[in-house]
């Protein structure tokens, strides 16, 4: 259903009386797009704050937000193919999730690292490493672009101390993950990750997290896609961020 993935995601916040609103949401999913919040607390029997509430709750800012993000989706959970809306949806959250994210802790990371090992989880998360790297040069700071599980591996075993490991992935679980996350506890390692937000073992376990919307949708062939545009603007973003920073610091 439309909403079930955000329910688990919130589901020790939410109420009685938040499941059953959802409930009523997902019985009349269909007159969703066009109802009013009014219309939507008679059908309830709730009110409007409290469906306020439940927007802010499941991460929305509030009941138009909702109702944008159920557009998106059908009776399914299924990503519509109205591909330009999913794209500024995922564009949006990303940016909400890039408001909420402690900037001056990853600035003071990446300031104070002497050296930062990259790594992408796949072709596409290995051109946005490449990317990161060039970004990073632009501000003075070395790194490295891991291109394998291999060279990931090594990395981890030379990394010293005050040095960041960033990994790039969309879904935060690969098959040799566990192995992964297991060496970089054994040798203390400090990592940042960058996934879809999700619970998965990457960002369970790393010292900071940066999450990024991506909704997977359907080209015309049917071939199962995903963007990577958002990650790309949340480095854009971090390089931004961290001038402004370097420019106030010279300020005081």
């Amino acid at each position: 259903m439309v909403l079930d993935k955000l329910v688990n995601q919130y589901y020790e916040s939410l109420s009685d009386n938040d499941l059953y609103m959802i409930k009523v949401i997902h019985d009349n999913i269909d007159k969703m797009k066009g109802m009013k919040i009014q219309e939507l607390a008679n059908l309830s029997h709730t009110s409007i704050s409290s469906i306020h509430r439940l927007a802010k709750k499941l991460g929305f800012d509030g009941y138009s937000d909702l109702k944008s993000y159920i557009k998106l989706y059908d009776h399914t959970g299924e990503a519509s193919q109205d591909l330009m809306e999913l794209l500024e949806h995922d564009i949006k959250q990303t940016m909400k999730h890039l408001d909420q994210l402690n900037f001056d802790k990853l600035n003071q990371l990446i300031d104070d690292a002497p050296f930062i090992y990259i790594y992408g989880t796949g072709a596409a998360q290995l051109e946005i490493a490449n990317d990161v790297q060039r970004q990073l040069l632009s501000l003075f700071k070395r790194s490295i672009v891991l291109k394998n599980e291999r060279e990931l591996m090594t990395g981890i075993e030379q990394l010293s101390e005050g040095e960041l490991l960033l990994i790039i992935s969309l879904s935060g679980e690969t098959k040799n993950f566990d192995e992964i996350i297991q060496l970089i506890k054994a040798r203390n390692v400090q990592y940042i990750s960058v996934t879809t937000l999700r619970d998965n073992i990457l960002a369970q376990n790393a010292m900071f997290n940066i999450y990024v919307n991506s909704t997977p949708f359907y080209l015309f062939n049917d071939i199962n896609n995903s963007s990577f545009l958002p990650y790309h603007i949340v480095f854009d973003v971090i390089l931004r961020k961290f001038s402004n920073w370097k420019n106030e610091q010279k300020e005081v």
